[in-house]
């Protein structure tokens, strides 16, 4: 018994010693969680950290939180937030988060977010800064940030940028106050650009200066026709044509391509050119187009189930009133096959349609 005795007094002053030693906090500080964790030097080290000022450290199992400065590391399986400013990297399961300048990197497995950020962000599902950032912001689907100075935001679906661009944004869609650099996406967005470029499917800004690459490039001169016809190469046919000051791309699809004696087939075409008003109402011009050709057929020499056709026009327009107008082209098809190129077949092309303007300038 006496034995016992000892051995539990040597265990009890043993854990005095240690948790002298590794200072164990496990205090309710006024206004905050309780800080369930070992100061062990410059780390804070278990499952709710809970520090006024961090010089090292901070490993928890749940939450880091530094109520003024941090210079280190924060790492947190949940939530890594600094209240005050941040120098060095931030890392969580789901969130971190600086309401300061944040300086360094923040990483995080949902969202990241920062007052100001010089550094660069990494997240999942999103990354924000409520000022302008100097960095990158990485993410799987949106990038949030009032101002780019000297930056870049890539993200799998959006970059928003509310105020100054300088910079490169790349995503599916971009937008942008006022670019001063580069957008490469699907659809790019912007009020102004006075010196920036805008790469994508669909370019769109408020001012109608040129640094624009891509399919359909509209500002607010830009005149919008829907367009219905028919014609020998697809039988009927539905496009929207963007006009600008004197080129256009037209959008469309068609049906039965193949003839309304066979059975259902499908084309997707896109068409670019230049177009010369020689009268108020009259006007000429010229495009090449590529088309998609869907048969629905199963794969064969005889009947293929797919195929592509590089195809030019000449068109005259005339307009009947400030709405409808009318056209008529003229042209030339050849179509191929896709998986060796090789001819299916070429023949001159007619069409004849209607025009609605839809946007006015």
């Amino acid at each position: 018994m006496k034995s016992i005795l000892t051995i539990i007094i040597m265990c009890l002053c043993s854990a005095a010693v240690a948790q002298d030693s590794l200072n164990v906090s496990l205090q309710r500080q006024e206004g905050t969680m309780h800080n369930i964790a070992l100061n062990i030097g410059y780390s804070n080290v278990g499952l709710f950290g809970d520090v006024d000022t961090l010089r090292g450290v901070q490993l928890n199992m749940f939450s880091s939180v530094t109520r003024k400065e941090m210079r280190g590391v924060s790492m947190a399986g949940i939530v890594s937030s600094v209240k005050q400013n941040a120098y060095g990297v931030q890392m969580s399961g789901f969130i971190s988060a600086a309401n300061g300048n944040m300086r360094g990197v923040q990483i995080s497995g949902i969202y990241n977010i920062a007052k100001k950020m010089n550094g660069v962000q990494i997240s999942s599902l999103g990354n924000a800064t409520t000022t302008p950032l100097r960095g990158v912001q990485l993410s799987g689907i949106t990038n949030v940030a009032m101002g780019v100075k000297r930056g870049m935001q890539i993200a799998g679906v959006a970059n928003v940028c509310s105020s100054y661009m300088r910079g490169i944004q790349m995503a599916g869609y971009n937008y942008a106050d006022s670019l001063n650099g580069w957008q490469i996406g699907v659809v790019n967005s912007c009020i102004s650009h006075p010196r920036g470029w805008q790469v994508g499917i669909i370019n769109y800004s408020r001012d109608t200066k040129v640094h624009k690459l891509g399919l359909v490039n509209i500002n607010p001169l830009t005149r919008v026709d829907f367009m219905t016809f028919m014609g020998t190469s697809s039988k009927l046919n539905m496009a929207v044509r963007f006009r600008n000051r004197s080129t256009y791309n037209i959008i469309g699809v068609g049906t039965h391509y193949m003839g309304f004696d066979e059975d259902f087939s499908g084309a997707l075409f896109y068409r670019i050119g230049q177009y010369f008003t020689i009268a108020p109402r009259w006007s000429l011009s010229g495009d090449i187009g590529y088309f998609h050709i869907e048969t629905f057929h199963k794969n064969s020499n005889e009947s293929p189930e797919r195929l592509f056709s590089l195809q030019a026009r000449l068109n005259v327009d005339y307009q009947l009133t400030h709405i409808i107008g009318a056209f008529g082209s003229v042209g030339y098809g050849n179509t191929r096959y896709y998986d060796h190129a090789r001819l299916y077949r070429q023949r001159m092309l007619a069409e004849l349609g209607l025009t609605f303007r839809l946007i006015r300038k």
